[in-house]
């Protein structure tokens, strides 16, 4: 039996250390109720390595005197394992996250995810598998299936081939369908588990471009052809500005801008996250924003095109007239956000804020792109002492 240290993150901030036990066919886990501090906490490191030190200590004693583990089966679920195929357990973790109240867009790409499946299913001539005999090797070959998969709709852009956040979002949702199967006690676990990390789906780095500040300014100076393409301009900027995504920026009206008599801010609940973030105005963000309705009508600041490609067109457009060789989208935006306020000396913890962020583990990625940066400025005075 392998007893293995794992990690689970929490909303704080902080990560959990539990144990894994597995075999063929077995897989539980024990709370050790110890915890990791994050990284860029006081003496992170030392607290870290003597809480790492206590699980090595446990797990070495549960390799020695393996605990035993009772069965905690529930007849009515066992039994519907027995028939419950993977399509029809598909249709029922969908009909959940509608009865659940899961927004139109999520419900549409569950039904999406579950459409490709079935279709996978029938390629391999397995319609009818059962949930409880879905193993890796099923699950690996659906991925697969992803990779080849050309949608009809987007064959000029890339011959139709998906993109890989698309590929990595199909990944999580396959892998929730199944985590929820293991709480429902029809399947002892998950078996994406079981996959290899190169049989999975991974976004490159590159998606993570940001603009420094001059390629912002020469992406911003830009002469525009048309309106549409000036207010995508005029919404790039303001979003490298407030950290604001694409989705949210559709929806900016002016009633989201507060003035507080000292500063301006915009006040947002964000469409993903449905947390709510406010972000005070710097002078460029509000130079890019059209003249306010004297009448007082609360509508939209920014209307952008409703084609999420027809905006990336324009970007690409624009970022091309500037001269700038990066292969960026509209949502690196963000990234610029983050990268420009932590570059400029923002903490990381005001910057989780910024962005709407649930823990600070997730901005932390923004960090390491700025000590990038350091090291880069440090370097440039490499030869000149010696």
């Amino acid at each position: 039996m392998k007893v293995e240290i794992k990690e689970r993150k929490l909303t704080a901030g902080n990560r959990s250390l539990y144990l894994e036990y597995y075999e063929t066919g077995f897989r539980k886990k024990e709370n050790l109720r110890l915890y990791l501090v994050p990284d860029d906490a006081p003496n992170a490191k030392s607290l870290n390595e003597r809480t790492y030190n206590r699980a090595r200590e446990i797990q070495a004693q549960r390799i020695l005197n393996p605990p035993t583990f009772e069965s905690k089966k529930k007849p009515e679920e066992n039994q519907r394992a027995k028939t419950l195929t993977w399509l029809g357990w598909c249709d029922e973790y969908l009909q959940c996250a509608i009865e659940k109240g899961d927004c139109k867009k999520m419900i549409q790409h569950k039904g999406i995810v579950r459409k490709r499946i079935a279709a996978y299913l029938k390629q391999a001539r397995e319609t009818d598998i059962l949930l409880k005999e879905v193993d890796r090797d099923m699950v690996s070959g659906l991925f697969r299936y992803m990779c080849e998969y050309r949608n009809p709709r987007q064959i000029k852009s890339g011959g139709g081939k998906l993109a890989d956040f698309t590929l990595v979002l199909f990944e999580e949702t396959v892998k929730a369908i199944f985590n929820k199967a293991v709480r429902e006690g029809l399947i002892p676990f998950n078996p994406i588990q079981d996959l290899a990390k190169e049989e999975r789906f991974h976004v490159p780095d590159k998606h993570r471009e940001n603009l420094t500040t001059d390629e912002l300014k020469r992406f911003l100076a830009v002469e525009t052809r048309t309106q549409a393409e000036r207010t995508v301009q005029k919404a790039f900027g303001f979003s490298c500005m407030t950290g604001l995504r694409p989705g949210d920026m559709q929806r900016l009206r002016w009633s989201d801008i507060k003035d507080t008599g000292e500063v301006l801010m915009v006040s947002i609940v964000q469409q993903k996250t449905g947390r709510p973030v406010t972000v005070p105005l710097n002078e460029l963000a509000i130079s890019l924003l059209p003249p306010r309705p004297e009448n007082g009508e609360d509508g939209i600041i920014f209307p952008l095109v409703k084609k999420p490609d027809n905006v990336a067109k324009y970007v690409r457009r624009i970022k091309e007239k500037a001269g700038i060789e990066k292969d960026f989208t509209y949502h690196s935006s963000r990234h610029s956000a983050a990268t420009l306020a932590i570059t400029a000396g923002a903490e990381l913890y005001s910057v989780s804020k910024i962005l709407g962020h649930g823990s600070i583990v997730s901005t932390q990625v923004y960090a390491s792109v700025n000590m990038e940066k350091k090291a880069d400025a440090v370097n440039l005075t490499d030869g000149i002492f010696g």
